[in-house]
């Protein structure tokens, strides 16, 4: 039989995909470099992370360095002819780390239509430290050992007792204790 024949039919793809998955898998089961990886990347000092949205736009995660300021990066990534207005301009100084901008295009200018904060699972993987005031219930979730119930417990809690301005305040939910604060604080770091 020639060669040709032998292999004259390539592999369907689920097949393929299924066998670079099992490698993959295998790869990082024995690694002892994936031993080494942290949780998060490693958060510079002198980095901010941003996430922009929007119609129009270049929707995704941004790092600011490099003495660009928010609005720079702004008028780089999302309307290269278009400005931020003044107002919108304002509003994203001074730039904080883990903030969410959503934005839109009028008369050739660029507005700020909301700002809010990037999602725990986001903040969390960029390094960024979380805080208790600053999370919403699908952000609880996130953490280890929070369903839905207890998320739904804090939320609750926040809105009856006010902001809780420490990670420690937590232990005031029913079913928060120093054990589950000592495995949160990597993510609160600061607090």
């Amino acid at each position: 039989m020639p060669n040709s024949q032998v292999f004259s039919q390539v592999p369907p793809a689920p097949v393929v995909l299924a066998a670079s998955v099992f490698l993959a898998m295998l790869l990082m089961q024995w690694s002892p470099l994936m031993e080494d990886l942290s949780l998060n990347l490693p958060s510079e000092p002198n980095y901010l992370h941003f996430e922009l949205s929007g119609p129009g736009s270049s929707s995704g995660v941004y790092q600011l360095n490099d003495g660009l300021s928010v609005p720079d990066v702004i008028e780089l990534t999302v309307f290269s002819s278009a400005h931020l207005s003044p107002s919108a301009e304002s509003y994203v100084k001074p730039a904080i780390n883990g903030a969410r901008y959503g934005i839109t295009k009028k008369d050739q200018k660029i507005e700020i239509v909301q700002r809010g904060w990037m999602s725990a699972g986001k903040r969390i993987a960029l390094g960024i430290a979380l805080h208790p005031d600053r999370m919403s219930r699908s952000d609880w979730v996130a953490l280890p050992g929070i369903g839905k119930k207890l998320a739904e417990k804090i939320h609750i809690d926040r809105q009856k007792n006010g902001d809780f301005g420490s990670l420690d305040a937590l232990k005031r939910v029913k079913g928060i204790g120093p054990g589950r604060i000592a495995t949160w604080r990597i993510f609160f770091s600061g607090l």
